[in-house]
């Protein structure tokens, strides 16, 4: 596969290969290309009723200790972040759950 760059990211590449951060420029693009790849993996969302996800994010928090965000815990257990904000704060006002000291 042929790539071209501009002469700036070229000579930056070259620097970082000098540097020796990387044996070669192709060892940096693979290593770019896994990363980009890895940062658009499709997130798939479980179909979960309330009872579970309120059960899953119970169970996250403990195995979790310390201030986590509603979207971490979403990405993390695979749930809908509309579901997982409203059992959240369904968790917060029965007092099974606390809110983090800011």
């Amino acid at each position: 596969m042929a790539v071209r760059l501009s002469k700036a990211d070229y000579a930056k590449i070259q620097q970082l290969v000098g540097a020796g951060l990387y044996r070669s420029s192709a060892d940096f693009l693979r290593e770019a290309v896994r990363d980009k790849l890895g940062s658009m993996e499709v997130v798939s969302v479980r179909n979960t009723d309330s009872r579970k996800a309120e059960k899953m994010i119970e169970d996250y928090l403990i195995k979790h200790p310390g201030p986590s965000f509603a979207s971490e815990i979403a990405d993390a257990l695979g749930l809908d972040y509309s579901l997982t904000f409203k059992t959240i704060h369904k968790l917060l006002e029965e007092g099974r759950i606390k809110k983090a000291k800011t």
